[in-house]
């Protein structure tokens, strides 16, 4: 599950980070701006990210996009902006790991700060998750999207905050 969680946060990271100067792809669909809000207990989610899955059958392209301070997440498909038009599946998750116990040392070249990094890089640390599991898959989400020409916009809420901790 972490690696999982990992793939689609450098996906995200990319997709944020202007990775979509490439070339578009031959046979990428056409694809329509989408924006999608995350709210969690009434208030926007941020930090959460987002993956389209096709309703019915599978897609050529993954479509995600990360939510920021104000709880939006633009979509983008194969690292270019938009979704292309069908039914999806809306997936959402945030997860990060539980904080180290050790005090990090603020002097880098000291010998307490070498003692620290060995500690922290043999801590058995857990991954968090802050949205509950059933919104991160396909059998279990209630949330989609039909996407269509134009602008789509569409709002979600995944419930109370909530931190399970995966051992």
């Amino acid at each position: 599950m972490q690696i999982r969680i990992f793939i689609v946060t450098m996906l995200a990271i990319c997709v944020l980070s202007g990775c979509s100067q490439a070339k578009r792809p031959a046979g990428l669909p056409t694809l329509y701006p989408c924006e999608i809000t995350i709210t969690q207990g009434e208030k926007p989610l941020e930090g959460a990210v987002v993956r389209l899955m096709l309703e019915s059958g599978s897609a050529d392209w993954a479509m995600s996009g990360k939510t920021g301070a104000n709880g939006v997440a633009k979509i983008s498909t194969a690292l270019f902006a938009g979704a292309p038009e069908g039914t999806f599946k809306v997936l959402i998750s945030k997860a990060d790991v539980t904080p180290s116990k050790y005090t990090e040392p603020a002097d880098q070249s000291s010998p307490e700060w070498q003692k620290w990094n060995e500690l922290v890089i043999n801590e058995v640390r857990h991954t968090v998750l802050f949205v509950k599991p059933e919104y991160d898959h396909v059998n279990t989400t209630p949330h989609s999207i039909t996407i269509t020409k134009g602008k789509n916009q569409q709002t979600f809420d995944v419930g109370e905050p909530v931190e399970i901790i995966v051992k």
